[in-house]
């Protein structure tokens, strides 16, 4: 059975193995992340592969959110942000980034002390739903929060060059 993503990448006529090859994602993991729901599927892979597929696709990067939308269903934009909504204007200012680990990781569903592994293993990843729940809840957006993490997508019809976010 095909997960959104798979069903997305088929929609779209997505050539698998050239987005594998492009990003250096292998092809048996791009086909795990299409068609086992049982493969987790991370923010760091979904970027770069939704990019690719949506170039390809003739998508602009405006699309992009609406992408997501079709792979990540029923999201819920604004719900950590607008608890905040009763505070005084400076309150909301302080609060939006001050909130504890524990706020976030209920509000989004992530297991709990989640976001403290993620600090203390660099090789601790967060899943794609995981980010995408977070930037949705703070009202952030997913491709300049995703180019800010993982760096740019520089694309050319023949290769795909990831820079570094510095």
């Amino acid at each position: 059975m095909k997960t959104p993503l798979g069903e997305y990448l088929e929609k779209h006529k997505s050539n698998r193995a050239k987005i594998s090859s492009m990003i250096g994602v292998s092809e048996d993991r791009l086909n795990a992340l299409s068609n086992e729901n049982t493969a987790i599927l991370y923010a760091d892979e979904l970027y770069p592969i939704l990019y690719v597929a949506n170039f390809y696709a003739g998508k602009t990067e405006e699309q992009f959110d609406d992408s997501v939308s079709e792979i990540i269903l029923n999201r819920n934009k604004g719900i950590i942000i607008n608890s905040l909504n009763d505070l005084s204007p400076s309150a909301q200012l302080f609060a939006k980034y001050t909130q504890s680990k524990n706020v976030i990781e209920t509000a989004i569903g992530m297991p709990k002390n989640k976001i403290s592994k993620l600090i203390a293993d660099p090789k601790k990843r967060a899943t794609a739903d995981e980010v995408i729940k977070f930037c949705d809840g703070m009202e952030l957006d997913i491709l300049q929060t995703f180019k800010s993490i993982y760096g740019d997508i520089n694309l050319t019809q023949d290769k795909t060059n990831v820079k570094d976010k510095d």
